[in-house]
């Protein structure tokens, strides 16, 4: 049998595997083991066994993951780090055996047997032939006997055929195309991962091929490899030449019976530091420094070329030479096997050069002349800085000494520009840094149509609409707006953010010569930093600059903010004395120190304090809602009361029900929401205890329960206190609340109903009727459900007051009678639950939420 017995890969030919099938099947398994290939895909399992189809250059190869991750470790340096350049472009995964259909086959190509061409006369007669060529080099052609093509191109061949067709057949056309490529044996040998002889097809180049033996191992030469031809040298590849110039010319092609031989690498040497490619490089023959460095794509920007370190290991030991690569002697430095050669960075420190920070047009750094000064560096106030700029607060940081200590002097921008003798207007040194901090204004609201969109999503507009309605979640009311255009202004949490958002960028711009400072403190020398808080626009920790005062610590915080109190401040400063650490406080005039009548200096690690005006708030806002005369948002005073309030808003309309009014009040809301995540975590707690005690007992199921826990989830606190609307308009001291920030007041219309929920059959509400009792109404829910707790039946009033009966309250009838604007609620037995206490709780908060408002918002 004709079966070629390959080394370490085997990919048999269509006609070995015919001849294969017919052998016994011991035969089979016997020669399957052997050559290491599965007998179903021979037999008709797998694709091998399929038509004859153009192959891919390569075939398959016995390759695994564990031989790739080998080659890859092998090109690692053990000391460096450092990798071996070009190895990992030829290593990999195994290609397999990859069948591609239409693999374009070049005109060049050269013909030899085993090939096959496919051949369609059409015209004055049609035929299809599929021809091979023989072992003697001819193909068959029907009715024309064997033509010899042998040695000759696809193109030859091609040419051949059409025209001896033609001068045969008169009156057809013809064409030629290639069909199956022949199979060949090429053997790999050397430094690769996997030597042997391999079936490749006719278009296998040499890289290919090497790929196919998964690639070349650390110790083999990429610089010399070798293509021999019946025992002679015909090519030898630099692969250099192909990775890094692209240049394939050497990339031939391979013949039946080729060897791609891989010696060893003769030298190599470690090239790092500030290169394009650091790596390490085989070298061939005689190598200059210059040469290397191309090969490794060149230096980097800040390489320093001037310094180019070499350490050398040779039989007297090691030695280390430090080239110049700006001269010619540097650049033609012959390199020799084992070389160590570092490109280090130039120095970093700006020289002959300042530098500009933050809100300018074009931050960095620019050329220093002598008699430079900041209007100099910065043009103009319209060109070169942002609108965001602060005009009357910028630093400039200088080194003051040769440990690089800096020193740090304030100056307005403002002036500065605008005066150029001005004082402000600094002469600066070579390597000064001028920093140009946020106004925090946001002036980008100001610009085009887009920042009016952002408004309007922001709420500045509201509604060019008429009407707009909706419900108040914290009262229930339903809040109808009948201003037209109305204009509205921005929330205090939209001012709030935009404020942060601002503060966070000056304090980004202070960090770096904030820690600078700290780190170059001492004990003899303290940090040279100030703090300030209260009415200021940015408090928090400023440098201490040369001639620092309180005033321009203000300047530097922005500013003062509107509630600032300006008949006193505070300054807390530090000091040693008898080796105890001390601290004082002073009060002086804010306004004397601002307008220059007196003079505050600061030490380092001063405190000023701003103190903000007595009794000022900002927000000072209720809403009334309801049945009043002029229902709207009033702005109040401290002191003033609910029957203040009513009394500026006309008074109650005739429709008013002052009983079942719905006071809401923005603290008690906050309060609300931490009672619900206290309860929520209780539940859970709860929950949780009983589900270890149902393990192995007979129970009931908890799915209430966790439904009432996804209720708390979702529950909305609304803060609503009881009051009691017709003592507070009598002047009851007790009744008539002092307003708060926020408060809401809603006076509802009367409505009669009386509302039913809990456990009942269905929960709904019913039109009052005075003579029904508690229990009509029940029944009239459909009564309650098995798990109620009659025994706790409670009303919320409809001023959100609640009461509970005593035992003999059904049966007594000395209660108070049933109002419009009540519910009656129907709690669950808890120890229908497995005893959860907690939930009696939270679905009484929960029936309480649902009812705040039910009677006046149906």
């Amino acid at each position: 049998m004709a079966l070629v017995a390959p080394i370490q890969a085997f990919t048999p030919t269509a006609a070995q595997i015919s001849q294969f099938q017919n052998l016994p099947k011991a035969q089979q398994e016997q020669l399957a083991r052997q050559y290491g290939v599965d007998v179903d895909s021979l037999l008709g399992g797998g694709s091998a066994v399929s038509a004859p189809t153009q192959q891919a250059p390569v075939l398959e190869r016995t390759t695994s993951n564990q031989t790739s991750a080998t080659a890859t470790s092998q090109n690692k340096n053990q000391t460096s780090g450092l990798k071996s350049f070009g190895y990992e472009a030829l290593s990999g995964a195994a290609l397999g055996f990859t069948v591609v259909d239409n693999l374009p086959v070049p005109l060049d190509y050269q013909m030899g047997p085993g090939d096959v061409v496919n051949v369609q006369v059409f015209g004055k007669s049609n035929q299809k032939m599929t021809l091979k060529i023989d072992r003697d080099g001819t193909i068959n052609l029907p009715d024309l006997g064997p033509v010899s093509v042998a040695g000759q191109t696809f193109e030859q061949l091609r040419a051949q055929l059409v025209g001896l067709i033609k001068q045969t057949i008169i009156g057809v056309d013809v064409a030629v195309s290639m069909g199956t490529m022949r199979t060949m044996q090429v053997y790999i040998v050397g430094e690769v991962s996997q030597p042997g002889a391999y079936n490749v097809n006719g278009l296998t180049t040499i890289t290919q091929a090497i790929v196919a033996s998964g690639g070349v191992k650390n110790s083999g030469s990429l610089r010399q490899i070798q293509l021999k031809r019946k025992g002679k040298v015909v090519s030898e590849l630099d692969l250099y030449d192909l990775l890094i110039k692209g240049d394939t010319s050497k990339d031939v092609r391979l013949s039946s019976g080729d060897t791609l031989f891989i010696p060893t690498k003769a030298s190599g040497v470690e090239l790092d530091g500030e290169v394009v490619r650091p790596a390490i490089y085989e070298l061939k023959g005689r190598t200059t420094l210059a040469q290397l460095l191309a090969l490794a794509g060149g230096p980097k920007p800040q390489a320093y070329l001037s310094r180019i370190s070499v350490r050398r290991m040779s039989s007297i030991g090691s030695q280390q030479f430090t080239v110049d690569l700006k001269q010619a002697s540097g650049r033609n430095f012959i390199l020799q096997n084992g070389d160590e050669i570092r490109f280090g960075e130039v120095s970093n420190v700006l020289k002959n050069a300042v530098a500009i920070r933050g809100e300018v047009v074009s931050q960095g750094a620019m050329n220093f002349t002598s008699g430079m000064r900041i209007s100099d560096a910065i043009g103009s106030i319209e060109d070169d800085l942002k609108q965001s700029a602060d005009l009357n607060y910028a630093l400039l940081v200088r080194e003051g000494n040769k440990n690089q200590d800096i020193e740090v002097h304030q100056f307005s921008l403002l002036k500065a520009l605008s005066d150029l003798n001005s004082i402000d207007n600094l002469l600066l040194q070579e390597k000064d840094q001028i920093f140009v901090f946020n106004n925090g204004l946001d002036l980008n609201y100001w610009g085009a149509e887009k920042s009016i969109n952002l408004a309007r999503q922001k709420g500045s507009v509201l509604s060019n609409q008429t009407n707009i309605s909706y419900i108040d979640s914290e009262t229930g009311a339903e809040i109808v707006s009948q201003e037209e255009n109305a204009i509205g202004t921005f929330s205090n949490s939209a001012v709030s953010a935009t404020a942060k958002q601002q503060q966070g960028s000056r304090a980004k711009l202070l960090e770096p010569i904030i820690e600078r400072l700290a780190d170059q403190a001492s004990y003899d020398a303290p940090a040279l930093l100030v703090d300030i808080s209260g009415a200021v626009k940015f408090p928090g920790t400023y440098p201490l600059v040369k001639n620092a005062t309180a005033a321009s610590l203000v300047v530097a915080a922005g500013g003062l903010t509107e509630d600032a109190y300006l008949d006193s401040a505070e300054l807390s400063y530090r000091g040693i004395e008898n080796g105890r650490l001390i601290s004082e406080q002073i009060n002086f005039s804010l306004k004397d120190a601002i307008s220059g009548k007196s003079l505050v200096s600061l030490s380092p690690q001063d405190h000023l304090a701003i103190k903000t005006r007595p009794d000022w708030q900002e927000g000072m806002l209720v809403e009334l809602q309801g049945e009043v005369v002029f229902p709207g948002r009033y702005t109040f005073q401290r002191g003033d009361t609910i029957k203040d309030l009513i009394g500026r808003a006309g008074g109650f309309t005739e429709f008013a029900y002052p009983k079942g009014a719905v006071f809401s009040r923005e603290r008690l809301k906050r309060q609300e929401a931490e009672r619900l995540k206290y309860l929520n975590a209780q539940l859970k707690q709860e929950i949780s205890n009983m589900s270890l005690r149902r393990q192995g007992a007979s129970s009931s199921d908890p799915a209430q329960a966790l439904s009432v826990l996804d209720q708390l989830d979702q529950a909305e606190p609304v803060g609503r206190l009881v009051v009691n609307i017709d003592k507070a308009m009598k002047g009851d001291e007790l009744a008539n609340l002092m307003l708060e920030k926020d408060d809401k007041l809603y006076i509802p219309a009367l409505n009669p109903v009386i509302s039913v929920v809990g456990e009942v059959q269905y929960g709904s509400h019913h039109t009052f009727d005075p003579n029904k009792t508690v229990d009509d109404y029940i029944a009239s829910a459909g009564g309650t459900k098995r798990q109620a707790d009659t025994g706790r039946i409670y009303i919320v009033k409809s001023n959100g007051s609640v009461e509970v009966p005593n035992n003999s309250f059904w049966f007594s009838r000395k209660y108070q009678s049933l109002a419009p604007g009540d519910a009656i609620i129907v709690p669950i037995n808890t120890d229908y639950l497995d005893g959860l206490s907690t939930l009696s709780t939270a679905t009484q908060i929960l029936y309480q939420l649902g009812v705040a408002w039910s009677a006046v918002k149906d």
